[in-house]
């Protein structure tokens, strides 16, 4: 059945369960629905996700996977958020090192590149929903957004570093270029290397126009 059909039977509620305020077995449920979404996702992509589907896979009744995500697009905002945390956690309790913040953030972040080169499908998805996301998508977009500012700010500054102003800036130019240039790749308009490329000049003229501004 096609999403918009699916919509059409079952209106989504103007917002979803967050993660930060879901019990135990509501976090265990709507993990088994992002999980299911990035399975689908991998068999075709974005267009390859439909809510009836997801909601199968996951056990779950078609209303039930609306109350926690409205759209398709709140799904795989969340999808990507929580792989987004998962890195982070990945690189929390390595030691920050010797070496000089902006290579601690492109290392971090061509990890990125080589989870999202894994399986193309899946990084199609999440980037397309993230293309399509508006204002209603609000709340998935700012857990993306606070993923990516600590994820960055652990890999420049150390894990006992608090987030600020400047972590945030940091992150939006960085995170603007990554996006465009994930488009180009899935668009077969730049390569992998393209991407590891342009992220090494931007990581690099960012963290260094940061130090100047701070100085």
């Amino acid at each position: 059945m096609s999403e918009a059909v699916t919509s059409a039977t079952t209106p989504p509620s103007p917002k979803g369960v967050p993660a930060a305020t879901a019990t135990p077995s509501q976090q265990a449920r709507r993990e088994r629905m992002l999980t299911a979404a990035i399975a689908l996702a991998s068999r075709g992509g974005y267009d390859e996700v439909q809510m009836r589907e997801v909601a199968e896979q996951a056990g779950v009744a078609l209303g039930t996977l609306y109350r926690y995500f409205p759209s398709k697009v709140h799904l795989l905002a969340s999808a990507l958020a929580r792989h987004l945390s998962g890195l982070r956690d990945a690189v929390l309790p390595q030691p920050a090192g010797s070496e000089d913040p902006a290579t601690r953030v492109l290392a971090m972040m061509n990890r990125m590149v080589d989870e999202l080169g894994r399986d193309r499908l899946v990084a199609e998805a999440l980037i397309q929903a993230m293309t399509l996301a508006s204002a209603t998508v609000g709340t998935e977009i700012d857990d993306v957004d606070e993923a990516m500012i600590g994820l960055i700010g652990v890999a420049a500054f150390g894990p006992d570093h608090i987030v600020d102003d400047r972590d945030k800036l940091i992150t939006n130019i960085i995170g603007k270029v990554f996006l465009s240039d994930l488009r180009y790749w899935l668009g077969d308009r730049m390569t992998l290397d393209g991407v590891r490329a342009s992220l090494a000049d931007t990581v690099t003229v960012v963290l260094a126009g940061q130090r100047a501004l701070s100085s």
